[in-house]
């Protein structure tokens, strides 16, 4: 059988030719899928941080937190490691105070999860009550 040179080399255009085609026609899709370039701003919410610096709690059941949040409008709840919500905790963001009392508690949860209406969450250890 004899290869044709002309019929060989229409082919091989032709499959070339389709696959640049095809090439270009997804460049603008990949172009659109790419990351961006990272500046600008506005327009996107943030997560705040919350930062605890007092999670006392002793055997009689008391315990106090002092939490606070960057976002100073945020609202911050306190949870047992169960996810059953312990209550809300004083945001401290900005003023000074000593921490929010917390209503009694039947056993020393070990771990609190503090989460704020901002998005942020912490989780940390209790300790025994500090004078």
């Amino acid at each position: 059988m004899k290869l044709n040179q002309t019929n060989g080399t229409s082919l091989l255009t032709t499959w070339l030719a389709l696959l640049v085609a095809f090439t270009v026609g997804l460049m603008p899709g990949l172009s659109l899928a790419s990351g961006g370039s990272g500046s600008g701003g506005g327009g996107g919410t943030s997560v705040d941080t919350i930062k605890v610096s007092k999670c006392y709690c002793n055997s009689a059941g008391q315990m106090l937190i002092k939490a606070a949040s960057s976002d100073a409008t945020a609202r911050l709840f306190a949870y047992r490691p169960d996810g059953t919500l312990i209550g809300e905790v004083q945001n401290g963001g900005g003023s000074r105070y000593g921490g929010t009392v917390m209503p009694w508690q039947p056993y020393d949860p070990i771990y609190v999860t503090i989460r704020s209406s901002s998005g942020g969450s912490i989780t940390v250890p209790t300790t025994p009550f500090q004078i």
